[in-house]
């Protein structure tokens, strides 16, 4: 895997394009859309997602985004806003974490607001966020878990192309709480990529 944190990961100048999607780092600037998002988002997406909980006002919007860039130069994560690349309205977001550097993989998380769904942003946004972490972080594998109970993850993931590979017990925490988890897989191919990562973020422009 790549070190994060170089200059070809500076979250200044990548931004991936792809399908009328434009994915970039979350920046301070992003706090009120991000907020925006959440709030009308809410129902949805908190019961499966943890970090909505601390967002009820732009100040922890940006407290949000803080610990997102924290993440980013740690090599903990590396979150990214999802806009419609025609008009520029925040439409989701999506996060590579929980990284196995042994073994080279990573999990993947997707949000998309609720009046965007049925657009089918969130199967591309999860194909060009594992794209990003096959070819720029030299992953061999990105998984996606979800609890059955989640039926909307899981149509995403099947959309997206990932193989369902089983269940497992007591495999995530949802608040505190051991859940059992539904795993899907991508890995390179999957994506008509080859078996070997690399590469470099095209600078934003």
């Amino acid at each position: 895997m790549n070190a994060p944190g170089t200059s070809d990961l500076n979250p200044l100048t990548i931004r991936l394009a792809d399908a009328g999607l434009v994915l970039t780092p979350f920046v301070p600037e992003d706090a009120p859309d991000l907020l925006d998002l959440a709030l009308e988002s809410a129902a949805e997406i908190r019961p499966w997602m943890r970090w909505t909980d601390s967002i009820a006002g732009l100040d922890g919007a940006l407290t949000m985004i803080s610990e997102w860039e924290r993440q980013w130069f740690s090599e903990e994560g590396f979150t990214f806003g999802a806009r419609d690349a025609a008009s520029g309205r925040m439409v989701g977001g999506g996060s590579l974490n929980q990284f196995n550097r042994k073994n080279a993989f990573a999990n993947l998380a997707y949000w998309v607001r609720t009046g965007e769904r049925g657009r089918g942003i969130a199967p591309r946004l999860a194909r060009m966020l594992s794209r990003f972490g096959f070819e720029h972080l030299g992953l061999n594998r990105v998984e996606i878990l979800m609890e059955p109970a989640n039926t909307a993850s899981l149509r995403v993931a099947e959309k997206a192309g990932a193989v369902r590979e089983g269940l497992l017990r007591h495999r995530i925490l949802n608040r505190g709480e051991p859940r059992t988890a539904v795993v899907f897989s991508l890995i390179p191919s999957d994506l008509g990529l080859g078996t070997e990562a690399g590469g470099s973020v095209k600078p934003a422009g």
